[in-house]
């Protein structure tokens, strides 16, 4: 291909490279192996007949003919499904056992082994539990990190979100809502929808629908990471818009048992004039300072876009957002996310506000565990 030939992006595309190669060689070095603790099996096995099979069967699911598990409300989980399995992070579980369902707003009626059973013997017991359903192919709860506000997020998951942005400009301020409703398929799939709404203070319009497919490509338990890939197809709800191609890539990785690093990239390829794209590189990191849910923790993004023509301002647009997770309910599965972005480098917005609320629906009904 000539230089002449060359699509007017091309030349910006070494620098997209570039910038993602620069955050993943900071990020790699950072990462540090969390230590696996061994877990003695068959002392789990005893403790778990003793302890927990009279409610949630001897093999995990609850008998159907059983008047204990019949007489409580909600019922048992069913400890044998692979999925329920397997996205439930050990930890949590060990806090269950621990200090009881209502603790992590679960069901009152599970009591607190804390005093009964020792930390070893909630690691045996726990270790047995996971040993209940195979697993096999499905992305372990470990790797489930928080969702920050601009960085994309790897484990796939059954979630409503609401995400809102005020931008404030010279003269005219935008707000930007989107409704996403993220649904598990297969053992590492998720299916994406949006509806992406604008209000610039003269019209409030619906922009545009986006659906998509989000596939984890591979994990590592022992080093807490996890990589994913998602292609996602932006529909325009207004004439003068363009179809537009979205593929990402999302990286996350526990540095400690008490910072979590995040990255990822996203192209837009709008697919009638790709030199109005663009590329998007993002980097979080969040201190889980307690296991606790429901605590506020803080945390910090990174964030730089590349359009592929260049307009006003720097071509390499950079901003950094501050922000905290506020777990709302104690399971955590309910939780809010604020931050504010400020640009570092010159661009056409000058500061903008973040919320996002999140709903697991998989844990619970919105209003659980308050």
């Amino acid at each position: 291909m000539s230089r002449s030939s060359m699509p007017r992006w091309w030349p910006f595309l070494p620098d997209s490279l570039g910038l993602l190669a620069a955050v993943l060689a900071v990020a790699l070095p950072l990462s540090a192996t969390v230590p696996a603790q061994a877990a003695d099996l068959a002392a789990g096995a005893r403790l778990y007949a003793d302890h927990c099979a009279m409610c949630h069967g001897a093999t995990g699911r609850p008998g159907p003919d059983s008047p204990v598990a019949a007489a409580l409300d909600p019922p048992p989980a069913d400890l044998s499904d692979p999925l329920f399995n397997s996205r439930e992070p050990a930890p949590d579980w060990a806090m269950v056992i621990s200090h009881g369902g209502h603790a992590m707003g679960l069901s009152a009626q599970m009591p607190a082994q804390g005093g009964v059973l020792t930390a070893a013997q909630v690691r045996d017991v726990v270790a047995y539990v996971k040993s209940l359903a195979d697993t096999t192919g499905y992305p372990p709860g470990e790797l489930n990190y928080f969702l920050a506000l601009r960085t994309r997020k790897a484990f796939p998951e059954d979630e409503v979100v609401w995400k809102l942005r005020h931008t404030s400009r010279d003269g005219v301020d935008e707000l930007r809502n989107v409704l996403e409703v993220e649904k598990r398929v297969g053992r590492r799939g998720q299916l994406i929808a949006e509806l992406v709404h604008a209000d610039d203070g003269r019209t409030s319009r619906a922009r545009e629908v986006q659906l998509g497919y989000k596939h984890v490509l591979g994990w590592n338990l022992q080093r807490a990471s996890i990589l994913s890939g998602s292609l996602v197809l932006a529909v325009p709800l207004e004439g003068d818009r363009s179809l537009a191609l979205q593929p990402s890539l999302a990286w996350a990785r526990a540095w400690s048992d008490r910072w979590i690093l995040q990255g990822s990239a996203r192209a837009v390829l709008p697919l009638d004039d790709l030199d109005l794209g663009e590329v998007e590189v993002a980097a979080a990191l969040h201190h889980r300072w307690t296991p606790w849910p429901r605590r506020v923790f803080p945390g910090v993004e990174l964030v730089a876009r590349t359009p592929f023509l260049s307009g006003e301002g720097d071509r390499m647009q950079w901003s950094v957002l501050p922000q905290v997770r506020i777990g709302l309910t104690r399971g955590g599965h309910v939780a809010l996310n604020i931050g504010i972005e400020a640009p570092l480098s010159d661009q056409d917005w000058d500061w903008r506000g973040h919320m996002v609320l999140l709903w697991d629906f998989a844990d619970g009904s919105l209003f659980k565990g308050w």
